[in-house]
């Protein structure tokens, strides 16, 4: 696949089959995207591949807080609803449209609770967390992390994988810390689901939006 092809043609999957992903292609994934860039190569990440049981136990220890209404403990600060208008319409429009696929699939449940099936990883079997150390200025690491999580995301499009990149599956650190090793250090800054699409769902086929050019881009001359 070329470069344009895998940019253009990732989005985020919102409902994967069952089918786990061989532990040998998810090594393939992370191995390409190590080469990621980072602030003069510091790679200031840390990755967890999060598979059968102890995926099971966030999954269901994040339904009950869910369940529960405990307020989200994230160790890095989640965006606000006060985005500037465009911004703002924008995560409006593509909360609509998922709303609206829900229910036209007579999924009342899932239609007013999305939150859930972001707890379940939409039914993805692999959950890849991406940390920091405690000790790190968030800002450039998170940047940093940026980076090598797209490229995940890129390298598994390119075998014909899905990934949905997850602020919510972070929101409960303290879940995550029982249940993964050598995790009492870390910050957990952001979840990537990755599974194979169910591509003939229609939550992962509807039209995407993307600002044009000319609003995103101020040239100097």
């Amino acid at each position: 696949m070329d470069v344009e092809s895998a940019i253009r043609g990732r989005r985020s999957v919102r409902k994967y089959r069952p089918d786990p992903v061989p532990e040998d292609t998810i090594r393939e994934i992370l191995d390409e995207a190590r080469w990621a860039p980072s602030w003069a190569n510091t790679q200031p990440w840390t990755i967890y591949v999060v598979l059968g049981g102890p995926l099971e136990k966030i999954k269901a220890a994040n339904r009950k807080r869910a369940q529960a209404g405990e307020p989200s403990t994230p160790d890095i600060t989640m965006p606000r609803a006060d985005w500037p208008g465009s911004m703002r319409e924008r995560t409006a429009r593509l909360r609509q449209q998922i709303s609206a696929i829900l229910a036209a699939k007579d999924d009342s449940e899932a239609a007013a609770r999305p939150a859930a099936g972001m707890g379940d990883l939409f039914g993805a079997p692999c959950l890849l967390l991406f940390c920091i150390d405690s000790g790190l200025v968030p800002e450039y690491a998170c940047f940093d992390t940026g980076l090598i999580v797209q490229t995940v995301c890129l390298a598994a499009h390119a075998r014909a994988l899905g990934s949905c990149i997850m602020a919510n599956i972070v929101r409960h650190a303290d879940v995550l810390r029982e249940q993964l090793p050598g995790a009492r250090d870390k910050r957990f800054v952001i979840g990537v689901a990755l599974g194979y699409p169910e591509w003939e769902s229609p939550v992962n086929r509807f039209e995407r939006e993307r600002a044009d050019l000319d609003e995103l881009v101020t040239w100097a001359r």
